[in-house]
């Protein structure tokens, strides 16, 4: 796969490692019975301990950009970048992601996408990402990206293009 496919009709089984699964179902326990768990249930203490190296952490700035927040360890050591206070629009290779994120924020639905991770330094870079928004459904304030990294595409987690998650109760 050389582009990025996005899934958004997916289940924690679809996941690719054990970190993006332990964050969705802290996102789910998080938002109950809502659309979405509001920002004030962003605890980094609560987060299981596995996903905090690939974690983001963006919010949403203007109409149509984010900035990235956070940057964890394991994001850098994959992609020999760090991305910490850059606006998205501002990452070579980055422009699909921000859109997925618009729609993330317009729509106030979870994603999970894969692909070539064209935006990273270092060559033949695959990734998986779990995108979470944190928020009200009229107001996404932040998104968590929980990633997944490999130097070939990952056999087991190939998403199918798909509309953004819009059953959630």
């Amino acid at each position: 796969m050389t582009g990025q496919e996005q899934i958004s009709d997916f289940s924690a089984g679809d996941l690719s490692n054990d970190a993006q699964k332990a964050m969705y179902e802290y996102w789910l326990q998080a938002r109950g019975n809502g659309q979405l768990p509001p920002k004030t249930a962003l605890d980094p203490v609560e987060f299981p301990r596995d996903a905090l190296p690939v974690l983001a952490v963006v919010e949403p700035v203007g109409e149509d950009d984010f900035r990235v927040r956070i940057t964890g360890t394991g994001i850098r050591a994959a992609t020999g970048r760090d991305f910490t206070g850059k606006k998205v629009s501002q990452i070579a290779g980055a422009d699909a992601a921000r859109e997925r994120m618009i729609k993330c924020r317009d729509h106030g639905a979870a994603y999970f996408v894969g692909g070539s991770a064209d935006w990273s330094q270092k060559p033949d870079k695959f990734f998986t990402a779990l995108a979470l928004p944190f928020g009200t459904p009229s107001r996404v304030e932040r998104i968590l990206l929980v990633f997944n990294f490999t130097n070939h595409m990952p056999a087991e987690s190939k998403p199918q293009p798909a509309l953004l998650r819009s059953d959630i109760p």
